[in-house]
């Protein structure tokens, strides 16, 4: 996703957020106007006795000047807090999302997939070596890692997907409308994407920026939950670190026990209790 994409997600939460802070402003401004002008007719009195204009357009004039003062500081003001609003919901090191965004566009999507009966798959990532790169080369240099990171994710990030720094060294991405398949290649695309960028780099960022990513898919889990979209998604991570780290796993949902199986357990623990109380 290209900055100006990712400012647009960063702006505009999902499609349902409502009109814009300045488009908000703007309206209030103009009825504000309307309402000043039309409550002033002394004003247009003056005006029309100064210009020897009739009553009517000097009143007409008043509220345009008056609705085109209120519109420009409406705009302006909304604009304020459109850019305040925004920055709340960026992580100021890597230029992505922040916890606070993901967890908003993750409610929003899921009931969204739920309720549509369409695919959504989030990818889990952790930057392998962060602490060794913040030992080595100091916390500027682990910064520097999260920002290449950060980086990658906006560029190999499609215009939907929503990318975010979760916390610390750890990484998300939402992925409407996208099965478990389709999100493992973009998995991959930015493990390629950030292999390009670390031979660019010098010691020790050439041999300790890499990534590990898990991959949950909410058909894979029950019921559709955010919480337990993210669980299966952390769970793939910890299963792609403990399995040597730079790599990409997907969720797999356990198969069902048998009930001969649970059964025959259940008799067991039966007999089990039986000789134990003889």
């Amino acid at each position: 996703m290209k900055p100006a994409t990712l400012r647009m997600s960063l702006e505009e939460p999902h499609p349902h957020a409502g009109a814009r802070a300045r488009h908000r402003f703007a309206i209030a401004g103009v009825a504000l106007a309307l309402a000043a002008a039309l409550g002033t007719p002394a004003l247009a009195r003056a005006l029309s006795h100064s210009w020897r204009l009739p009553i009517e357009a000097a009143l007409i004039g008043v509220g345009f000047l008056v609705a085109l003062a209120f519109l420009v500081a409406g705009w302006a003001l909304g604009r304020r807090l459109d850019r305040l609003s925004e920055e709340a919901r960026r992580d100021p090191v890597t230029k992505v999302g922040n916890r606070r965004h993901l967890e908003e566009c993750l409610a929003h999507e899921v009931e969204r997939a739920a309720h549509a009966k369409m695919p959504l798959s989030l990818l889990m990532i952790d930057v392998d070596n962060l602490k060794q790169l913040n030992d080595s080369g100091g916390h500027a240099a682990g910064d520097l890692a999260l920002a290449i990171v950060g980086d990658v994710l906006n560029d190999t990030c499609r215009s939907r997907d929503v990318a975010a720094r979760f916390g610390g060294d750890e990484f998300a991405i939402l992925l409407p409308r996208t099965r478990a398949a389709e999100a493992r290649a973009v998995a991959e695309r930015i493990r390629a994407a950030l292999a390009e960028r670390r031979r660019a780099c010098t010691a020790p960022l050439d041999k300790l920026v890499t990534v590990s990513i898990g991959i949950g898919e909410l058909a894979s889990v029950t019921p559709p939950r955010p919480d337990l979209l993210l669980e299966a998604a952390d769970r793939a991570l910890y299963a792609a670190k403990q399995a040597g780290r730079d790599r990409t796993v997907v969720f797999e949902r356990p198969p069902p026990t048998s009930s001969v199986i649970m059964l025959d357990e259940r008799r067991r623990a039966r007999k089990k209790r039986s000789r134990f109380s003889g």
